[in-house]
């Protein structure tokens, strides 16, 4: 009776350890989607704040770093916004990421516009169209209301009038959901989406008080170390998340990023903690990218620039957007590595911890990409359900449910004993 109740123990040791963590991981979320990380951009230093912050955790945890300290330094360039963000129509309020976002790209703006409307029937008739094209719009904001079902349609026109209208700003709509992004350069000129219930009937004169920032040449920073193996140090499994986000819309308002990807992060950090106090015969490194939202700018800079040599990889697991998990897990590179996969669904259906573990062909789609591009046995891990909060205010530690949370940490630590 001892002998079997020890070996039950003995098997939910790992579940039982990840457990305990979950109220870590909450803390690790919410320090990072706080207002002092401004939605862990580059507008504000939200990036400079956050990396500090996991330096001090990997510090915590006894992980080394591969040189002087645990940064990896790089350059960027990126358009923010963390000045003014004000908009009206008809003098009527609307609050950023709410009601309204503006394009990443756009420049700033101020003062107030007449309104003029663009039909969506003008685009779609060539002829009304090219009338649009010869004229001049310069001084006026121009409402584009076309159903955004068409946008795809459009998008050439849509381009073509921007380029000649000369206008001050061009207004778009939107039925269901703002969401935004981060860009690395200006357009210079002002592009706003608003949902469409937000605007008055009669839309006459739309007010801006707007201000962006170009960044040309901003130092943002990895976040890198390891914990050492005991028996095979130069041999290495890896996690990796992006700790980034796309920063603040405007002073008054962040976007904090839960799901995308503080709990990525915090996945990582709990694997960082199980692995200090359960060192593996190999190493495990951990990597925090920076600029994932700026187009995987900070895993493409370490395949570049390696701090250890990617070919004593054993095997990468990159962890984005893992907060939920109803439905299961997505793993993306499944196709190209079967046996890895095989095992992976193989201790998910032993032990049960998820509801599926499916599977996907490589995409660029995360900072997998450039290791899978180096020849790096890898996948990348999302989860699936929940939550539909996405690139908005409303990516909130609150609102994540972390529903497999604990079961996803002891199936990768199972994976990795396994592999």
């Amino acid at each position: 009776m001892c002998k079997c109740l020890l070996c039950l123990l003995l098997l939910l040791m790992p579940a039982i350890l990840a457990a305990q963590d979950l109220p870590y991981a909450k803390q690790v979320i919410d320090t990072l989607c706080s207002p002092y990380m401004a939605g862990r951009g580059y507008g504000n230093q939200g990036d400079r704040k956050a990396a500090a912050y996991l330096a001090a955790e990997f510090t915590h945890w006894g992980a080394l770093p591969f040189g002087k300290d645990f940064f990896q330094h790089f350059s960027i360039d990126a358009n923010v916004f963390p000045g003014n963000m004000e908009m009206s129509a008809n003098q009527k309020n609307l609050i950023p990421g709410v009601d309204f976002i503006i394009h990443p790209a756009s420049t700033g703006i101020e003062g107030t516009y007449k309104v003029l409307q663009i039909k969506e029937k003008w685009l779609l008739n060539d002829k009304k169209f090219n009338e649009l094209l010869s004229k001049t719009y310069e001084g006026k904001a121009l409402w584009l209301n076309y159903s955004p079902k068409n946008a795809k349609t459009l998008q050439g026109k849509l381009g073509m009038l921007q380029s000649a209208a000369k206008a001050a700003a061009y207004i778009s709509p939107e039925d269901k959901k703002l969401t935004w992004h981060i860009s690395g350069q200006p357009k210079y000129q002002t592009e706003i989406t608003v949902l469409r219930k937000q605007l008055p009937r009669k839309f006459k004169t739309a007010s801006f008080n707007i201000d962006n920032a170009y960044l040309s040449n901003y130092q943002t920073q990895n976040v890198v170390a390891y914990i050492k193996g005991t028996q095979q140090p130069d041999s290495f499994f890896v996690f990796t998340a992006h700790y980034d986000h796309i920063g603040q819309m405007g002073s008054k308002q962040f976007v904090p990023g839960a799901n995308d990807n503080a709990a990525g992060v915090a996945m990582l950090l709990n694997l960082m903690q199980h692995y200090a106090q359960n060192p593996p015969p190999f190493s495990v490194a951990f990597i925090a990218f920076s600029a994932e939202e700026l187009g995987l700018l900070g895993s493409k800079y370490f395949t570049e620039n390696p701090l250890f040599p990617l070919q004593n990889i054993k095997f990468l697991i990159n962890l984005d957007l893992v907060g939920t998990g109803d439905e299961g897990v997505m793993a993306v590179n499944a196709t190209e590595f079967p046996d890895a996969y095989n095992l992976l669904q193989q201790l998910n259906t032993q032990y049960n911890y998820l509801p599926a573990v499916k599977s996907r062909p490589p995409a660029a789609n995360s900072d997998q990409h450039w290791f899978y591009q180096n020849g790096v046995p890898c996948f990348f891990l999302y989860t699936m359900g929940g939550i539909q909060a996405y690139h908005d205010v409303f990516d909130r530690p609150e609102t994540l449910p972390l529903t497999k949370f604990t079961n996803l940490c002891t199936l990768l630590t199972q994976f990795v004993q396994e592999y």
